[in-house]
C-alpha cells in the first residue's frame, strides 16, 4: 500500500490545547498529533512561535514556553516540522486579507498570515481549534473535524 506525505499548518491553539490539559479541545489535540507519523510535515510561522510560547508562559510558566521553543527547534532540526520565515510581501498580503475580512473582527494579524503562507507554499491542511478559519471559506484549505 503506497501512502502519501501529509502537509500541515498547525496553528498556535492546536499547540496550546495538546499542552494545556484542561482546555477543552485536548484530547481531541492528543489524538491529533498522536496520528502524524513520517510521513507528516508540520509546518508553523515566526508569527505562531511568538504567539504560542507567549501564551504558554502566561499560562504554564517559564519552563514549559521554553521546552516548547526546544521542541520547535528539535523537530525543526529532525526534519518533523519547517518553520517558515515571514518576509514583508507576506505581512502586507497579510494585512490586505484583513481587510477583506472585517467579519469576523477575532481573525488576528497571525491568523492571516497563517492563510497567506499556506497559499504560498501549498500546504492543504490547516490544523487549528480556531473557529474563526470556518467562517472565511477559504477555498483548498481543509481543517480537521
Amino acid at each position: 500500500m503506497m501512502t502519501h506525505k501529509k502537509y500541515l499548518f498547525v496553528d498556535s491553539s492546536s499547540w496550546i490545547s495538546l499542552l494545556v490539559k484542561t482546555d477543552t479541545n485536548y484530547q481531541k489535540a492528543k489524538s491529533i498529533f498522536s496520528s502524524f507519523d513520517t510521513k507528516t510535515t508540520l509546518y508553523i510561522s515566526s508569527f505562531i512561535i511568538n504567539e504560542t510560547v507567549t501564551k504558554i508562559r502566561r499560562m504554564l510558566g517559564q519552563t514549559k514556553a521554553f521546552s516548547l521553543y526546544k521542541l520547535f527547534i528539535d523537530w525543526e532540526n529532525e526534519g518533523s516540522l519547517m518553520i517558515l520565515p515571514l518576509e514583508r510581501k507576506s505581512i502586507d498580503e497579510s494585512m490586505k486579507l484583513l481587510q477583506q475580512h472585517p467579519i469576523p473582527n477575532t481573525l488576528s494579524l497571525t491568523d492571516a498570515t497563517n492563510i497567506v503562507l499556506m497559499k504560498k507554499h501549498h500546504i492543504p491542511i490547516l490544523f487549528s481549534f480556531d473557529r474563526d478559519f470556518k467562517k472565511l471559506k477559504i477555498p483548498n484549505i481543509t481543517l480537521p473535524p
